[in-house]
This record gives structure tokens, sequence and C-alpha cells, in this order.
């Protein structure tokens, strides 16, 4: 009897993560977003300097956009199996393609923490840039792109000439990466 009382709800916790960590609840798409040297404050995201948990460098997107190479920007929790899969499959296009892009995989769960973030990084070997978001970056994006952004991970962003372009939530596999990179990027 007390099994029917307590499977219900652990089934609808589980269904529930399930639609979190796949992107079943879908955020309201804005595709592109271009910035300058004055961002607005939805923007916040691009000029914010972040933190990277394996080498303890400060950065910003911005300054990471600037460099020359697109940036790919994964929003992730250490908990979330699709964000995983995500990050495996960037690590992937990044083994393929050595200093061509810059991964910068943002950890948007306030649960977590820089401790954590370079434990996950590590022990699934991931190659890219770590960071937790700070709260203003969270916001920031929350403003840009819909609290879809930070409900419905991961989320990718390809930062390349100016301009944030906003491909969707999902894994998306190295090739189909690599193909939407080069069409974004061109």
């Amino acid at each position: 009897m007390c099994y029917h009382r307590t499977i219900l709800p652990v089934m609808l916790g589980m269904l529930i993560m399930i639609l979190l960590c796949t992107g079943c609840l879908a955020s309201e798409e804005v595709p592109e977003i271009a910035y300058s040297e004055t961002a607005s404050p939805e923007l916040a995201w691009i000029t914010t300097s972040m933190t990277d948990v394996a080498t303890g460098e400060r950065f910003t997107i911005k300054d990471l956009a600037e460099q020359g190479k697109p940036v790919i920007l994964h929003s992730f929790a250490v908990w979330c199996p699709g964000c995983s899969m995500q990050l495996l499959e960037s690590t992937k296009l990044q083994a393929a393609y050595p200093d061509k892009y810059v991964v910068v995989a943002l950890d948007v769960d306030p649960n977590d923490n820089a401790a954590k973030v370079k434990r996950h990084q590590e022990s699934n070997k991931f190659k890219g840039i770590f960071t937790t978001a700070p709260t203003d970056v969270t916001r920031s994006l929350i403003n840009a792109y819909g609290l879809g952004f930070i409900q419905s991970i991961p989320q990718t962003i390809v930062i390349c000439d100016k301009t944030a372009t906003y491909l969707e939530d999902g894994v998306f596999k190295a090739d189909t990466l690599k193909k939407a990179l080069d069409s974004i990027c061109s």
C-alpha cells in the first residue's frame, strides 16, 4: 500500500527532471543579438567578468570573442545528463578542430559551486572553459532569451563577428554543431 503512495511522486519528479534535461520545456527563441561596445542590460552576460574554474583566470565572453575564434556558449548543470552529452560532443569538436573554437560551459544552477564544476569537468575530461554563472549573468540571459534559458538546459549560443546567435536547447552532435558554426560564422 505504501508503495503506491511513494511511486507516483517519484515518477512525477523523474518526469519533470527528464523534461528539463531533454529540452521539452522550450524557451521563446531570439535567434540573433548584435552587440557593440555599449551593451544593454540583457547583454551583461557578454561583458561580465567570470572565472575559469580550472585555472582561476578571469575572462569575459566579449574578450574571448575578440580573439577572433567563434565562441560556443553552453548552459549546463552538473546533474544534467543531457548537458554532459552536449559537453562531450563539444569536446569531440574541439579534439577534431583544435584551436578553432572556444567552448565556454556556463553552470546556471545556483546550487553548484566552482569546486563542484571543476570536479565535473575533470572527472569527465571535458575540454573548454568552465565557469559558474554570476547572478547578473543569469538575469541577463533570462532577459535576453527568456526564462526557458535556465529551465531547459543545455542551451547553446554561438558568438562571432559581434553577433550572438541563439541556436536552441537540446544536444547537438559535434558534426551538427560544426555545420551550424560554419553557417553562422562564414
